[in-house]
C-alpha cells in the first residue's frame, strides 16, 4: 500500500513539473512576443492592438501607441478599428452557413441569381469565394454607394479576365457580389445576415459596419503613417457602402478572437465545410482564407488594408493558435510580424527587427541627404525626418545607424547593409550595398 502511495506521489510530482515547465515556457514566449511588438512600436511599425492566443490561453492582449494622438488617447484591448478585407472570412462563413442549411450550393451558378449576366453560367459560388471567377476587380466596380442594379450592370458590361476556374486574381467585386447573393437567399441585408449568423451567436458586441457613424470612445482615428506628433495627417474614413461584403466590418481584437473560437468549436460552420474553406483552390487561397504551411503546420490568414487602417488575422486551426493585429496606421506590413510570432510559439529561429545601434543627431544625419543613382531613371532619395534618416524608392523606410557611415534597411523579410563612401575632403559621394554577391555603387547626384 505504501509503495502504491509513493508511486502516486512520484507521478503527481512529475505531472506538476510538466505543468510548471509548460507555464515557464509559455511565460518566456509571452515575454519574447512582448519584446518583439514593443520593438516594432518603437520603430514606428506598429501602432494598434494585438492579441495572441494558444490553446485557449491568451498570451498577449495589449494596445500600443495612440488611438488619437491629438487627444492623447492610447490604444488598448477595447480599441475599435476598421478591419477591411478581414471581412472576407465573415462573408465566406455566412455563405458556407447557407450551404450547410441547404439554402445555397457551392456549385450554384451566377446566372441562377442574375439570369442575364454574361458568362453567368460558368461562374459559380465556389469561384467567387476563391477569387477564381475571372470577374474584374477594377476601381469602378467598387466605387462606393452604388446600388445593386448599378453595380451589377457595370460588371455585366465587362469581359471576364480569364475562364472561371483556370486562374486566380483577387476580386473585391466578386465578394461584393456574394454579399448581394446572400441578400437574395436570406431576404436580409448582407449586414443583418452577418449579424444573425456570426455576430449575435458569438456575442461579438463591438463589431458592426458603419464606422463613420460609430459614436464610441474606443473608436480609433486612422493615420496614413505612424503618428509622431499632433500634426500627423489623419486619413479620410471610408464608408461601409463602398467595400460592402468585401471589407466593411469594424471590430476589436477580442471580438475577432471570439470569431476564431467560434470557428474552432463549430459554432458558426460545420467542420466539413471549414475543411473546404481551408483547402487551397488556387494561389494558396481557399474560401475566404489564404492558406500556407508555416513550420509544417497549416496556417490560414487574411489581411486588410483600408484608408488609415491595417489588419492581420492569422490562425493555426490544428494547434488552436490565433494572432490578431489591428493597426490605425496604413503604412505597415503586419504579416511578417505574425510569421515571427509563430516562430516564437514553435521555437523556430527568426530575424529580430533592425534597430539603431548608435545615436546620430539630425545635423550628423543631414550629410547623407540627397539623391543617389540606383540605375538609369531610378533614384534613391534620402531625407532626415523627425531625427530619422528615411530612404525612398518605391517605398519609404527608415535607415538604422550601426556606426558612422554604416546603416541597415529592414523591410521585415530581409536586412540590407548600406555603406557610405566619402572623398578626400570627407564629403559623402556615394552609397553601396551587396545585391546577392554583386556590389552595387550608387553615386550621389544631388
Amino acid at each position: 500500500m505504501r509503495i502504491k502511495k509513493n508511486r502516486l506521489r512520484v507521478i503527481c510530482s512529475m505531472l506538476l513539473l510538466l505543468v510548471v515547465g509548460f507555464s515557464v515556457n509559455a511565460q518566456d514566449k509571452q515575454k519574447e512576443i512582448e519584446r518583439l511588438i514593443a520593438t516594432y512600436h518603437k520603430l514606428g511599425k506598429f501602432n494598434g492592438t494585438i492579441l495572441v492566443a494558444q490553446q485557449g490561453k491568451v498570451l498577449l492582449e495589449r494596445g500600443y501607441g495612440f488611438k488619437n494622438i491629438r487627444k492623447g488617447t492610447r490604444n488598448d484591448q477595447n480599441t475599435i478599428y476598421q478591419v477591411a478585407s478581414v471581412t472576407k472570412p465573415f462573408t465566406s462563413a455566412v455563405v458556407l452557413k447557407l450551404v450547410e442549411l441547404g439554402k445555397l450550393r457551392l456549385s450554384d451558378s451566377l446566372s441562377k441569381f442574375y439570369p442575364d449576366f454574361s458568362n453567368g453560367d460558368s461562374v459559380t459560388i465556389s469561384h467567387l469565394l476563391s477569387h477564381t471567377s475571372g470577374i474584374s476587380d477594377t476601381s469602378q466596380n467598387i466605387t462606393g454607394g452604388t446600388e445593386e442594379k448599378i453595380f451589377v450592370e457595370a460588371l455585366k458590361g465587362q469581359n471576364l479576365d480569364f475562364k472561371p476556374g483556370t486562374d486566380w486574381r483577387y476580386s473585391n467585386a466578386g465578394y461584393i457580389l456574394l454579399g448581394y447573393i446572400i441578400e437574395k437567399v436570406t431576404g436580409l441585408s448582407y449586414y443583418d445576415a452577418v449579424r444573425k449568423y456570426v455576430f449575435k451567436p458569438l456575442r461579438m458586441r463591438q463589431s458592426d459596419f458603419d464606422f463613420i457613424k460609430l459614436k464610441d470612445r474606443n473608436k480609433a482615428t486612422g493615420y496614413w503613417a505612424f503618428p509622431l506628433d499632433g500634426n500627423a495627417n489623419t486619413a479620410e474614413v471610408m464608408g461601409f457602402e463602398r467595400p460592402r461584403a468585401a471589407g466593411a466590418i469594424y471590430s476589436t481584437v477580442g471580438d475577432l478572437y471570439k470569431f476564431h473560437v467560434g470557428l474552432q468549436q463549430g459554432k458558426v460552420v460545420a467542420d466539413s465545410l471549414l475543411a473546404k474553406a481551408y483547402t487551397s483552390i488556387r494561389a494558396n487561397y481557399g474560401y475566404g482564407w489564404f492558406i500556407d504551411s508555416v513550420f509544417r503546420q497549416k496556417t490560414v490568414h487574411h489581411s486588410g488594408d483600408i484608408w488609415g487602417f491595417r489588419s492581420e488575422f492569422a490562425r493555426v486551426p490544428t494547434d488552436d493558435i490565433c494572432i490578431v493585429m489591428l493597426n490605425n496606421i496604413q503604412d505597415v506590413y503586419l504579416h511578417v510580424i505574425s510569421l515571427k510570432i509563430l516562430a516564437i510559439l514553435y521555437e523556430e529561429p527568426y530575424q529580430f527587427p533592425a534597430e539603431n545601434k548608435v545615436h546620430l543627431d539630425s545635423a550628423t544625419l543631414a550629410v547623407y541627404e540627397g539623391d543617389y543613382q540606383l540605375r538609369q531613371g531610378q533614384l534613391i532619395g534620402l531625407k532626415v525626418d523627425h531625427g530619422r534618416l528615411m530612404s525612398t524608392t518605391n517605398i519609404t523606410q527608415e535607415m538604422y545607424a550601426q556606426q558612422k557611415d554604416v546603416f541597415v534597411l529592414d523591410n521585415g523579410k530581409e536586412q540590407l547593409t548600406i555603406s557610405f563612401e566619402r572623398d578626400t575632403d570627407g564629403k559623402v559621394v556615394s552609397l553601396s550595398f551587396l545585391n546577392t554577391d554583386k556590389k552595387m555603387v550608387c553615386k550621389k547626384v544631388k
